[in-house]
């Protein structure tokens, strides 16, 4: 089948509903923003037995972070609003 110029393939596909947050994680430089935004990604590729899917969307220079630093953004995604500021707090403080 071709939607709007896209060829999809008749497959198994699952979807269903998520909330999600993106943090920005801010340090005094590139590698430590990194370290902490793949400290805090860890172990988060599926809801089912971690809680959330996380994962790194980008890293953001200094000029455009919101305090000057070098930073990295981070995307969050878990079952339920209530689900994923429990799982957000608890990486966070990690």
């Amino acid at each position: 089948m071709i939607i709007n110029g896209t060829e999809i393939e008749e497959t198994f596909a699952e979807a269903f509903g998520m909330a999600a947050t993106r943090i920005i994680i801010t340090a005094i430089n590139p590698r430590w923003a990194r370290i902490a935004a793949e400290t805090m990604t860890g172990f988060a590729t599926s809801v089912i037995g971690c809680g959330v899917e996380a994962g790194i969307e980008s890293e953001i220079p200094p000029d455009e972070s919101p305090d000057g630093r070098p930073g990295v953004n981070v995307l969050l995604f878990g079952m339920s609003g209530k689900a994923l500021a429990k799982h957000l707090e608890n990486r966070v403080g990690q």
